[in-house]
């Protein structure tokens, strides 16, 4: 259970870069960078409390991919945040090759993340900076992952999103994350192991 720990987070798990399962020198398997783009088209009505600014943008991102375990997200709310021609784009580290980048439309990332995050997810931001000119922003957030509220940070990372304005309302044309395990994740998976007691029979 500890070790699918690694396998938990859809912001982090592609960004740490899954331990490799393939023969030495692999890349290891990832989502599949498109899938179909018909489903796109479903989008829930946001408020302008969620899409007003591109700040009010980042933390709907935040409220909307967490909750405790087996919490249905709203897959319609969370498309709705992105634009029609949104990517994404996860910067990840092979233990062998080093680092790499790998881009993906929004359909595969929720098809991957969507499962993990109803494991049991909760990400927070931890400070908001905007650069803003007219109606394109850039915003970086570090942010906290936690798989139960309250617990311990297991993983920290950022998110670096593109948004622009398209006269209503602020849409986010792309996102780039990397996380990176914290040492209390580090403490449970290689922390020591218990030891029998008496002599074997």
């Amino acid at each position: 259970m500890i070790r699918s720990l690694l396998c938990l987070t859809a912001l982090s798990l592609v960004a740490q870069g899954p331990p490799p399962t393939k023969p030495k020198g692999e890349i290891p398997s990832l989502p599949p960078i498109s899938s179909s783009p018909i489903k796109e088209l479903v989008r829930a009505d946001l408020s302008p409390a969620e899409t007003g600014t591109p700040e009010a943008l980042t933390e709907a991102l935040y409220a909307f991919i967490s909750g405790p375990k087996e919490q249905k997200r709203d897959i319609e709310k969370i498309r709705a945040l992105f634009h029609l021609q949104s990517r994404l784009a996860v910067a990840a580290k092979h233990p062998e090759k080093g680092a790499f980048m790998r881009p993906m439309d929004l359909e595969a990332f929720l098809a991957f993340a969507i499962p993990q995050w109803e494991k049991g997810f909760f990400e927070k931001g931890t400070a908001v900076t905007v650069q803003k000119q007219d109606g394109i922003a850039q915003v970086w957030s570090p942010y906290e992952i936690r798989l139960v509220a309250g617990g311990p940070v297991l993983y920290t990372g950022i998110n670096a999103l593109q948004c622009v304005w398209d006269g209503k309302r602020w849409w986010i044309m792309h996102l780039a994350f990397q996380s990176a395990p914290t040492t209390a994740l580090a403490a449970t998976l290689d922390g020591p192991k218990p030891t029998m007691t008496g002599e074997p029979k």
